[in-house]
């Protein structure tokens, strides 16, 4: 069994559910949880510019973060940053009397793979580990890859992410792009999946299988639309072979807290998300167009949107065709 990193995503990526307004209980409860369950990394949420329309946990200053919680080396406390939403100016340096975050990880689409070299460099250079996350990697050509080869100073992350972003992924598919990375010279593959097509258990097996540095997992699955891989059941699984991987500390948590959470939010498995993962798109644009049109529209209109090469989603974006 391959000794995998585990990263809890579940503040970050579920508070795409509830704009990031978690209880400072409910996020002080959790942490304690994954540092319990043998958890490496604790993704307490975005590093973002402030914005009014979402809550603490979207900017997760390091005031706020001290006021509540406190790291333990066990399991670091990391934040990710969106390349077109925060920049180098909103980190201190990565100093126990500064911030309680040890790593970040810088999103990125492809449009700005080059600016995020820099902004990891940066980051770097303050002291923090730093991880590439490329969403929607699934559009990268040949020349794409090579703009990552060719990155002169890729041995200064910890480690380099690619994201099933849509929920389209087989578990050939996270070997095919693992393989791309190493190929490109990285030596620390990580994966996030998200469960569309009910395969992110499948295919974080297979990143197990293959060795990968790190995967993500999501308390009770919370996460944008169909959500993410349960690290109940991932630690279920682990907790076969190593015992210090530990699921019934998350099953008291989801008894607290996300019972209700999931009752008044709702993610996972339905037919909208499952449309979203056959056809590789943005979950947005099916939600608009569910207003309004019928699953046998939409099922057809996405593949016109398509054609548009669309990745980031734009209310515009609906009309280009119609």
């Amino acid at each position: 069994m391959n000794n995998i990193k585990l990263a809890d995503c579940t503040i970050r990526d579920g508070g795409h559910l509830n704009d990031w307004n978690f209880s400072t209980d409910c996020v002080k409860e959790s942490y304690n949880t994954a540092v319990k369950s043998n958890i490496d990394f604790f993704e307490i949420g975005y590093r973002n510019y402030p914005n009014s329309d979402f809550g603490k946990f979207y900017t997760t200053e390091d005031e706020f973060l001290y006021s509540f919680i406190e790291p333990n080396e066990r399991c670091k406390i990391t934040v990710m940053a969106d390349m077109d939403k925060s920049d180098i100016n909103l980190f201190k340096e990565c100093d126990k009397a500064n911030t309680p975050i040890s790593a970040v990880f810088v999103a990125t689409y492809l449009k700005d793979l080059n600016e995020s070299f820099e902004f990891c460099e940066k980051l770097f250079d303050r002291g923090y580990l730093v991880f590439l996350n490329l969403m929607a990697v699934f559009e990268y050509s040949d020349s794409d890859f090579d703009i990552l080869k060719n990155w002169q100073n890729k041995n200064i992350l910890e480690s380099i992410y690619f994201a099933d972003s849509f929920g389209a992924f087989y578990p050939n598919d996270v070997e095919l792009i693992s393989n791309r990375l190493k190929s490109a010279g990285f030596n620390n593959i990580s994966f996030h999946a998200h469960n569309n097509l009910q395969l992110a258990f499948a295919n974080c097996l297979k990143a197990i299988e293959l060795g990968l540095y790190s995967i993500d997992a999501s308390i009770y699955g919370m996460g944008r639309d169909a959500g993410n891989l349960p690290m109940e059941l991932l630690l279920s699984h682990l907790n076969k072979f190593d015992k210090s991987y530990n699921p019934k500390l998350y099953f008291e948590l989801i008894e607290k807290y996300y019972f209700d959470i999931h009752n008044s939010l709702n993610w996972g498995y339905n037919i909208n998300s499952m449309i979203g993962g056959i056809k590789n798109i943005h979950p947005k644009y099916i939600g608009e167009l569910a207003k309004t049109k019928d699953i046998k529209y939409i099922y057809d209109y996405l593949d016109l949107l398509k054609q548009n090469n669309i990745v980031t989603f734009d209310k515009e974006n609906l009309y280009v065709n119609r």
